[in-house]
């Protein structure tokens, strides 16, 4: 079974909304897709000196089925991670080893890309399947508190690409509040 990512553009940015929205339906990540389709959006979405880089693909199967997406995202705090984001698996496309396949694919992209370490935030009672898989491939894990995030039990998971020991995070305040903000944004704006 193989798998392959294909960059989101502008070509393919419906599909890869659509994909994002079925995988995560309470969540709208619509302006963050569209930020990787032209540099020049990142600074309006993210704000000044808040993102690097931003980047997503599509990922699909042997037989050219949309499996899933996944992102990966720099923000300037952190010159040497690289922050998973929106990765999924569609429901359809689940219990099929494409999570494993499609999340080590993304580590690979990260190292090959140059960063030192790989980095990720979740909730820990909402994804609690990509959870394990985390876990299972070894990352390190600590609670995120730097923010009040409500009922959300939200963990950093972290690996380093380049050696065996992995530093933390340290709870540093990631600015998730603003991610809010900007899904929020998505809502209220047609994205064409």
């Amino acid at each position: 079974m193989s798998i392959k990512c294909e960059k989101v553009t502008k070509d393919n940015l419906k599909l890869a909304i659509k994909i994002q929205n079925i995988i995560f339906p309470t969540e709208n990540g619509a302006l963050n897709l569209k930020a990787s389709t032209n540099e020049s959006l990142v600074e309006e979405i993210y704000g000044k000196d808040f993102r690097e880089s931003v980047d997503f693909w599509i990922c699909k199967n042997e037989q050219n089925e949309e499996i899933g997406i996944t992102g990966i995202y720099a923000p300037f705090d952190y010159p040497d991670d690289a922050w998973c984001g929106w990765f999924g698996i569609l429901p359809e496309k689940t219990g099929q080893k494409y999570g494993e396949k499609l999340f080590l694919w993304t580590i690979n992209k990260a190292k090959e890309i140059g960063f030192k370490n790989f980095r990720l935030y979740t909730d820990l009672e909402d994804n609690r399947i990509a959870v394990n898989l985390y876990r299972k491939i070894g990352m390190i894990e600590e609670l995120y508190t730097a923010e009040n995030m409500g009922d959300e039990k939200i963990a950093i998971f972290s690996k380093s690409l380049i050696s065996n020991e992995v530093e933390k995070l340290g709870n540093r305040n990631l600015n998730l509040k603003q991610q809010e903000e900007i899904q929020k944004r998505s809502e209220k704006k047609l994205i064409s």
